[in-house]
């Protein structure tokens, strides 16, 4: 826990920190001085250290191809230049005619051939038949393309080749023997010479482009024919073939392609973990052999690595010193302005005998200087002239003057404006007070004059009105009687008129169910009039079956009898119905009577119901006259007695009046003293 408490205050510290100086080098002047100089500055720096790296970097590669070009041009040349001379000793042995005439011994023909490769440093000579056959010591060479070539009349040098005299690699130099010596003509034999074994590798050994470099040689097929290390001479190494299974090979098998096409170029790989550059050109009058120069890059970027950490080093050591400059330049901006604004802070607060801040500079900083001091003395010779104008006001003198006129100038001379306006103000203020005061004092003294009068009037005014409220208070009681006794008949009649409308009530409820009786008996004539014709059928239809009985003889005897009775039956049937029908008809009479008497009671009804109404409406019209008679008559009462307080009040009021005036004509004398100890401006 005190471990996270611990790292959680390292955060805030840092934290802190880099708000402090977020807020240092832009919220100051000093701050931004500094990072907009540095920027102008450490850019171009950063810039010129950058492109002089790359600028550095790419003539030390362009130099380098350059020079690596022309080195492996120039190995070309030395191989062709030796070349050529090997060939030029061949060719001269070629065309000697000791060495072309078969009468000449063999010793001689040795001994020739001894003396020229012991003047030229040569390992040894042959001379060979037309056949291939060794003239010295019999062996066979006519499997050689060396002997192929020159027997074809034309002078060679063959790739290196495991010797059959010594078992040594070597590089074989060949040339035909002309008939008679002279050249052009039949070639009888060959003649070849044997330089020293290693002088091709001797040549790649000599070229040293740097402490880990190397040079070799390759033929057309891309086999090495000439390395420092001759085991790779021997074993024919060809980076092209083994690329085929070797991916890491690609690239030098690339470049080792551009070779054999005989180009002069320049180019890098990666070859045992190590990045190398080559420059190659082809050997001419060979058979497509090409030469290759390798290095290690890093045996010739030390150099450019070196002028890189210079530049840095300059870059940064110009960094530091543009840093020291910069803060200085800022100090000397900054701190002046700093010390400026805070005397002018010190100002704001109210602070005017600070001493102003010393500025040796003679630039816009001595310039801002001068400027505060200026601020600073103008503003306290006008705060103090204020000070003494509006202290001689408030000690009552206000016929006072500035004694620091020119301090008030542009703005600010409406201050000393704002303070003469409140002066003449104030003096004229003060001026009319004391006028006010004498009108103030003269009418007092009238006003008290007048409110004794009418004190005296209120309280003659009180009596008659005391008075006038005993006649008032006997009135209000007798219509409040008045008020009670037709609210009381109004309370009966009103009762009366209800019980009538509930007896209306009843007989039109009466009248009602009679007609619905009437109606009842209606609906049943109609039933008896259908039993009626029922009846009537029902005779008819037994006459038929009597009709039909009588027809059907002795058949239809108990038919008949059938028929009989329904007929019987049939006529009973309506005999009832026709005693019905009449008791009926009488009912309906009498209900029709009775339906009539009650429409005649109710009209009877309504006419006292209507007489009852306009009777409470007479009593009520009384009762709410009464009751706003007798409103009024409170009304008038509590009039009077608000007119009795009135003047009541007036009297009180009158006499406060006629005190308070008195109170203030001392006052207003008071005042008109006070205002004589005021020295006032004549305005």
């Amino acid at each position: 826990m005190k471990k996270i408490k611990k790292e959680h205050t390292e955060q805030k510290r840092r934290n802190l920190s880099i708000q402090e100086f977020k807020r240092l080098y832009h919220e100051t002047l000093k701050g931004r001085i500094t990072i907009s100089v540095l920027t102008l500055v450490i850019l171009p720096l950063l810039v010129l250290g950058v492109v002089s790296s790359v600028l550095n970097s790419h003539s030390t590669n362009s130099t380098l191809e350059q020079n690596m070009k022309a080195t492996a041009q120039v190995t070309s040349e030395r191989v062709e230049w030796e070349l050529a001379s090997y060939l030029n000793i061949a060719e001269d042995l070629g065309v000697m005619t000791r060495l072309s005439r078969e009468d000449v011994p063999l010793e001689e023909k040795q001994e020739v051939l001894d003396e020229r490769v012991a003047a030229q440093g040569l390992t040894r000579g042959n001379i060979l038949t037309a056949e291939g056959i060794s003239i010295f010591s019999g062996e066979d060479f006519s499997d050689r393309d060396y002997f192929k070539t020159a027997m074809g009349g034309k002078s060679c040098v063959s790739e290196p080749l495991v010797s059959k005299t010594t078992g040594k690699v070597s590089v074989v130099i060949a040339a035909p023997i002309w008939e008679g010596g002279i050249l052009g003509t039949k070639v009888i034999g060959v003649v070849y010479i044997v330089p020293e074994e290693t002088f091709l590798n001797d040549i790649m050994l000599s070229i040293n482009v740097s402490d880990n470099g190397s040079a070799y040689m390759i033929n057309k097929e891309g086999a090495v024919i000439a390395h420092e290390d001759m085991d790779l001479v021997a074993k024919k190494e060809n980076s092209i073939k083994d690329a085929e299974s070797d991916s890491r090979l690609k690239a030098l098998a690339k470049l080792e392609n551009k070779m054999i096409a005989g180009e002069i170029g320049f180019g890098s790989y990666r070859y045992g973990g190590v990045k190398k550059i080559m420059a190659f050109a082809p050997v001419n009058n060979t058979d497509g052999w090409s030469v290759a120069i390798t290095a290690p890059k890093s045996d010739f970027i030390f150099e450019t690595i070196v002028g890189i950490i210079i530049t840095i080093v300059i870059v940064l050591a110009a960094i530091i010193l543009a840093i020291s400059i910069v803060r200085k330049l800022a100090d000397r901006i900054s701190i002046p302005i700093q010390l400026c604004a805070g005397r002018l802070v010190e100002l704001a607060k109210g602070d005017l005998h600070t001493e102003i801040p010393q500025i040796d500079s003679q630039d816009e900083t001595k310039s801002l200087a001068d400027a505060t001091r200026v601020i600073v003395k103008e503003m306290g010779e006008m705060i103090t002239d204020v000070k003494y104008l509006l202290g001689e006001m408030a000690d009552n003198n206000f016929n006072v003057k500035t004694r620091a006129r020119d301090s008030y100038i542009g703005d600010f001379e409406e201050i000393l404006l704002a303070v003469r306006r409140i002066n003449r103000s104030l003096s004229s203020t003060l001026g009319h007070i004391r006028e006010s005061a004498d009108q103030v004092g003269l009418g007092s003294n009238q006003m008290a004059e007048s409110g004794q009068a009418l004190a005296e009037g209120a309280t003659d005014q009180a009596a008659s009105i005391e008075e006038l409220l005993a006649t008032v208070n006997n009135l209000a009681e007798q219509v409040e009687y008045n008020t009670r006794t037709a609210v009381s008949t109004s309370q009966k009649a009103d009762d009366i008129g209800k019980q009538a409308v509930a007896s209306n009530q009843h007989i039109m409820e009466m009248t009602e169910a009679m007609g619905k009786i009437s109606a009842a008996s209606m609906q049943i004539a109609n039933i008896i009039q259908t039993i009626e014709e029922i009846a009537d059928q029902t005779n008819l239809l037994s006459l038929n079956a009597s009709i039909e009985a009588a027809r059907a003889g002795e058949a239809g005897r108990g038919f008949a009898v059938v028929a009989g009775e329904i007929g019987h039956l049939a006529n009973q049937s309506a005999d009832a119905v026709e005693d019905t029908r009449k008791l009926i008809e009488a009912a309906v009479h009498e209900v029709e009577g009775g339906s009539r008497i009650a429409a005649e009671t109710a009209e009877a009804l309504q006419s006292v119901i209507e007489g009852i109404g306009e009777i409470v409406k007479a009593v009520e019209e009384v009762a709410t006259n009464s009751n706003e008679q007798n409103g009024a008559m409170r009304q008038i009462n509590l009039a009077i007695e608000q007119i009795s307080e009135v003047v009541q009040s007036n009297s009180a009021a009158a006499e406060e009046s006629s005190a308070t005036s008195q109170e203030l004509s001392a006052q207003a004398v008071e005042l008109n003293d006070m205002i004589e100890m005021f020295t006032l401006v004549d305005v």
